[in-house]
């Protein structure tokens, strides 16, 4: 049974999202409600990955891609489920429209968990950019932004 996958990081990158689970079948912009974007959660290179956190006064922009069984399962992969980088989390988006999906995201595994910690400039590029192209609110993506730098 297809569900939808909401994207709030790196696979806002269209080609990234297409390289791992193959065409992108129905994409729409939406928000998770009561959650803030972190970059908290370390990556196998040092630096730090996109997550959420739960946050009552923030919203999460992002897109709810359409997937079939097998994508997210690509998806589990290229998140490092297996071995407890990201684990899966059901939340319910809103779409511009009004209208709330029931969505999968991952968030970051337990032992992943580190304090805010920098993205390479070239990962928070690719966030941005494709925050851009789908068009997510450009007060949102300085927040992105803003959240990288309170890092430093």
């Amino acid at each position: 049974m297809d569900r939808w996958y909401f994207a709030y990081g790196s696979n806002l990158a269209i080609d990234q999202k297409e390289l791992r689970t193959g065409t992108i079948r129905e994409a729409r912009r939406a928000c998770l409600l009561g959650h803030r974007i972190v970059f908290s959660k370390l990556g196998s290179d040092g630096t730090g990955k996109a997550n959420i956190t739960p946050d009552g006064t923030q919203v999460v922009w992002g897109v709810a891609y359409l997937c079939r069984p097998k994508a997210l399962m690509e998806m589990d992969k290229s998140e490092g489920v297996a071995g407890g980088h990201y684990h899966r989390k059901n939340v319910q988006v809103r779409c511009e429209s009004g209208e709330v999906l029931e969505a999968v995201t991952y968030v970051a595994g337990e032992r992943y968990l580190k304090s805010p910690t920098s993205p390479t400039p070239k990962y928070l590029h690719k966030i941005v950019s494709g925050a851009r192209n789908h068009g997510l609110p450009e007060e949102y993506i300085q927040e992105i932004q803003q959240a990288a730098q309170d890092t430093e």
